[in-house]
């Protein structure tokens, strides 16, 4: 019934601690499971930790692959490779703790398309906070992608996504992002779908290291980026959720 999808690069440290509360977790609910993840490129020893929970979980993949390719593409490997009705890609800091799935699994059963973890949201819980410049820049990014895009969603880059089989399908054949920018490229192209998202509070602990650079250049590449996906997405195909 639930595919999680865990993209990974170089993550031999914080794999392991995502795996074991996520497999802990679904091992206790009624429902089939599978844990993919997907080693995007990695050249540590992420794959042999992630294969040593094999005996824990019998429905654990591990997909590995070179040269790294970027986390769209990881994310969008595992989307594709799932089993799933339902299809979640969380993030291998652990940040989200798993146990928030089955209210946004709820949401899904009442018909949404795709559930998102939002940090912006009135009820979320940030339980450790960015450092404040990170932070800034991060409501900023949302400010300019909401205003470029025109999407109603300000936080596109937290790490925990929920999604339909369907949905899943058509939004990464449709990506084109294989680094960070898919997150606001898939969410730009459900909003022009017209898919039901639902953006649902979380409880989030930032985890010191993060990979996204931040700084007046890299705001300017990403005010560029988020004219490309509006350039690259100028006609969709037709999305059926039947």
């Amino acid at each position: 019934m639930l595919s999680v999808i865990i993209p990974a690069y170089n993550e031999e440290k914080r794999v392991g601690r995502a795996l074991k509360p996520t497999i802990n977790f679904l091992s206790s609910q009624p429902y089939e499971s599978e844990v993919i993840v997907v080693c995007d490129g990695c050249t540590d020893n992420t794959r042999k930790v992630a294969e040593s929970f094999t005996g824990e979980f019998k429905n654990l993949k591990v997909i590995d692959y070179s040269p790294n390719r970027g986390k769209g593409y990881a994310v969008k490997t595992g989307m594709l490779e799932a089993m799933g009705q339902i299809r979640l890609f969380m993030d291998a800091d652990y940040a989200v703790p798993i146990e928030i799935l089955t209210g946004y699994i709820q949401k899904i059963n009442e018909g949404a398309d795709v559930v998102i973890a939002s940090r912006r949201h009135k009820d979320s819980v940030i339980e450790k906070h960015q450092m404040i410049l990170r932070e800034i820049a991060g409501k900023g990014f949302g400010l300019l992608q909401m205003i470029v895009l025109g999407i109603p969603y300000f936080d596109t880059h937290c790490g925990f996504k929920l999604f339909t089989n369907k949905a899943a399908e058509y939004l990464f054949r449709e990506r084109k992002y294989d680094s960070n920018f898919f997150d606001p490229e898939i969410m730009y192209v459900a909003y022009r779908a017209k898919m039901k998202v639902v953006e649902m509070p979380v409880s989030w602990r930032h985890d010191g290291d993060t990979r996204l650079p931040i700084g007046a250049a890299k705001t300017f590449d990403m005010l560029k980026e988020l004219f490309r996906i509006k350039r690259n997405h100028k006609v969709i195909s037709e999305w059926n959720s039947q």
